[in-house]
């Protein structure tokens, strides 16, 4: 159970952050596109636009870098906490079972490893998926140091457009909040902790009024390719390719 835990845990954390680094890629992209092309004209600006060209230039690794960096940190966390809590409940309910109660806890195990595996497997479809459609997986793994600009951005574009695809093709995404980023909205008491983080100063208790910095996402639809008999215990993100002469 530990084990499947954190398997889990490691695929929902890696794929979360990986679309988080995708987008403020993006994002930095974009800034430092703008910023030059505003301050090109102007000699008496140099200074300011060789330093953009440095920081876009570091930008990359250190994004990519505290985005591992941080995939790792927050691993090591949940399955640290997971598995002591598991530890605590366990030892709890550990003292005095007679023979026919320890019989039917391992059935019940073995029955929560059977249906953990469906989950596991639904994460590593998913990432077959990515890779096979956008080559996401190849693009991660990429040293990134010995291309230019031009070039990463080339492939990102490509990239993020088939993930794109294969995530509308397969799941269904709706915003939390349907209102425009920027507008001001109400916190009802009773409000969905999961879907709804807040941030700033925030004190007392519901209602709450602040602003919406970001929509939020869920999935509303999750329909992933059956999986034939022999691909259940398939690991394989990525088959090596052979040419043969």
């Amino acid at each position: 159970m530990k084990k499947s835990i954190t398997l889990k845990s490691l695929l929902i954390i890696f794929l979360c952050n990986a679309a988080f680094i995708a987008l403020y890629f993006f994002l930095l992209m974009h800034v430092f596109s703008g910023v030059n092309k505003w301050v090109e004209p102007f000699p008496a600006l140099e200074n300011l636009h060789q330093f953009m060209k440095t920081a876009k230039s570091s930008a990359i690794p250190i994004l990519f870098g505290a985005g591992a960096g941080f995939s790792i940190i927050s691993w090591l966390l949940v399955s640290f906490f997971g598995n002591k809590t598991i530890n605590q409940a366990g030892g709890k309910s550990s003292a005095a079972v007679d023979p026919k109660q320890a019989k039917k806890d391992k059935k019940q195990t073995l029955d929560e490893l059977k249906q953990a595996q469906p989950s596991i497997r639904a994460s590593l479809q998913l990432l077959v998926i990515l890779q096979r459609q956008g080559r996401l997986v190849d693009f991660l793994q990429e040293d990134l140091s010995q291309f230019d600009d031009a070039q990463i951005g080339a492939a990102a574009r490509n990239i993020h457009s088939s993930c794109r695809d294969s995530i509308k093709k397969h799941i269904k995404l709706e915003p939390i909040f349907k209102n425009e980023e920027g507008e001001e909205i109400s916190i009802p008491e009773g409000f969905d902790a999961q879907a709804i983080q807040l941030t700033g100063n925030v004190k007392g208790n519901p209602p709450f009024r602040g602003v919406l910095k970001h929509k939020g996402w869920r999935a509303s639809n999750i329909q992933l390719p059956k999986l034939a008999p022999n691909e259940d215990n398939n690991n394989v993100l990525a088959p090596a390719e052979v040419e043969i002469a």
